[in-house]
């Protein structure tokens, strides 16, 4: 299975491209909560305003599903 990574926190587990030619995935980032194409496009916050505040927040994992085994926010954004 192909995985994708988000360019807002850099989680390797995206099941879809954020943006492709089609237009933004509707995709929610488990660790971050960036939605791609209501995020960006209908609230108008960029990635790089939105990893500022996941960052401020103390890189939560922002999903209501548990994060996966040895998840580290601030090690993921280091990659």
């Amino acid at each position: 299975m192909t995985t994708h990574l988000c360019p807002v926190c850099h989680y390797p587990g995206l099941a879809d491209p954020p943006w492709s030619e089609a237009g933004p995935s509707y995709e929610i980032c488990p660790s971050c909560g960036y939605e791609f194409g209501v995020t960006d496009d209908d609230l108008g916050v960029t990635p790089e305003s939105w990893r500022r505040l996941w960052i401020d927040r103390g890189h939560p994992w922002s999903s209501t599903a548990p994060p996966p085994p040895g998840w580290d926010g601030t090690r993921q954004l280091r990659r």
